[in-house]
């Protein structure tokens, strides 16, 4: 996979790419310092994916999120983040981040996310997707919201461990439209991560709602 790392810091660059390339097997085509560098080099060398800090320099990492999406939207965008950046995270994920790598996960979440990434998931590291669950586990407003019948559908088989070409094998859609539906899921329902939203569906009794 051609990954392109934004990080404003010299030395973590070299750490994050020494690990991308010894640890996951990644190519990293190209190093930004800032958002400005980092979309000039999107727009030339089109890499599979982005990997960026939020904090960047002359444009922020959610900004050059933003242009990714709407101008290369086949490029993968992955954050770097920290459960303290909870507030930015939901804003990511909303504005169609890949995914989520803690800042002090294990080598090892960066060959998970990728290869997420290559099955077109999105990928939470722990730390972060458990933060989440733990801001919302007192509130439950996802218990009031209304979701069309095909993303019912679509929570149960999650919360009965399907993976996604079950799902749309059993409903008889495509791979693609079982993720938009779960993404759209995640968005309304606040869960945020696969694991989240079968929590949600076996506590309120879903997993058994199809035989």
């Amino acid at each position: 996979m051609r990954v392109i790392l934004a990080e404003p810091q010299t030395l973590v660059r070299a750490g994050l790419r020494h690990l991308l390339e010894t640890q996951a097997s990644a190519e990293v085509v190209a190093e930004a310092g800032d958002g400005l560098q980092l979309l000039e080099m999107v727009g030339r060398l089109r890499p599979d994916a982005v990997i960026t800090e939020l904090n960047l320099p002359q444009i922020s990492g959610l900004e050059a999120l933003s242009q990714i999406r709407r101008h290369y939207p086949e490029v993968a965008v992955l954050i770097l983040a920290t459960p303290a950046d909870g507030h930015h995270v939901r804003l990511a994920l909303k504005g169609g981040a890949a995914g989520f790598i803690a800042k002090d996960a294990e080598p090892m979440e960066l060959g998970l996310a990728l290869r997420a990434v290559e099955r077109s998931q999105i990928y939470l590291s722990p730390a972060i997707s458990h933060k989440a669950i733990e801001r919302r586990a007192d509130q439950r407003v996802e218990d009031n919201v209304e979701v069309t019948p095909r993303q019912r559908q679509v929570l149960e088989l999650i919360g009965r461990g399907k993976s996604t070409k079950q799902i749309a094998a059993l409903m008889g859609i495509s791979v693609k439209t079982v993720e938009t539906h779960r993404a759209r899921l995640m968005q309304s329902l606040g869960l945020y991560g696969t694991n989240a939203l079968m929590r949600h569906a076996i506590r309120v009794g879903l997993d058994h709602a199809i035989a």
